[in-house]
């Protein structure tokens, strides 16, 4: 039986969760190499200018682009028997969520099945399951091979606005991660002890760019936690997330006694 001395904070399961372009795929990038991308997105030349801005081997970034779950679950279960890589990005969990909709359409539409509007094969709520089913055995094969193999994994989420109702009936804007199920979104940021949102100071300026940064505590419209001793809020700008912030945050965990919480 395992008891708390044995964890290892320097082995992470992190939720990178924000809109568009607010650098999540680049900050996984700062992660201990090798790493391993799960393209889903299909747009690893967005990491070119991080690579060589800091100066990463090229060949320590490795990626496969994919279409279908079928073909990633395969690649997830030989990462369960044999892993060389120090950290696993998933990018994203919206688009693996998308390929996993459209296979449900093929193989339904290659068998004469499902349902069509207007000659276009369209997903059903049974088809839903198929996603949340697929979603929830990427998490878990994912644990296994952060625990067995002692590997980083980050899930990288989009995230929508949406209006969300407080238990005394008052209403807020909430961001939350977007999957055409929503049960499943809900669920996986429970498996996550790193879920940072990520963002764009306001006050954007055309001709220098805009401040991104990340949070790690929960703003009530934002999900964010962290176990380490991060700070709340981190403007990371142009510099590497992991070099900067989270190794010296783990070193910390490693090196100063418990404080009183």
């Amino acid at each position: 039986m395992p008891d708390m001395s044995t964890i290892d904070p320097s082995i992470l399961f992190c939720l990178f969760r924000g809109e568009p372009g607010t650098r999540k795929s680049t900050a996984a990038l700062s992660f201990p190499k090798p790493i391993y991308y799960f393209d889903f997105d299909g747009k690893m030349e967005a990491l070119g200018l991080p690579i060589r801005a800091w100066n990463i081997d090229p060949k320590q970034v490795k990626y496969d682009s994919y279409t279908d779950w079928t073909k990633a679950k395969t690649k997830l279960e030989q990462f369960q028997l044999n892993c060389e890589y120090k950290t696993i990005v998933i990018d994203s969990i919206t688009s693996c969520a998308d390929a996993i909709n459209r296979q449900t359409l093929k193989l339904k539409g290659s068998k004469g099945e499902g349902k069509v509007i207007a000659t276009i094969p369209v997903n059903s709520i049974e088809d839903f399951n198929a996603e949340d089913s697929a979603l929830k055995e990427l998490v878990a094969i994912l644990k296994d091979i952060k625990s067995y193999h002692k590997v980083n994994v980050i899930l990288i989420a989009h995230v929508i606005q949406k209006e969300m109702k407080t238990a005394d009936g008052k209403t807020h804007m909430s961001r939350v991660i977007v999957t055409a199920g929503k049960g499943i979104a809900q669920k996986i940021p429970a498996y996550c002890s790193e879920i940072y949102h990520f963002n764009i100071e306001s006050g954007f300026d055309i001709n220098s760019g805009g401040q991104y940064g990340l949070f790690t505590v929960h703003s009530g419209d934002d999900m964010a936690r962290s176990s380490l001793p991060l700070p709340a809020k981190i403007d990371f700008g142009n510099d590497p997330l992991y070099e900067k912030w989270i190794k010296p945050a783990i070193n910390k965990m490693k090196e100063e006694p418990p404080k009183k919480f």
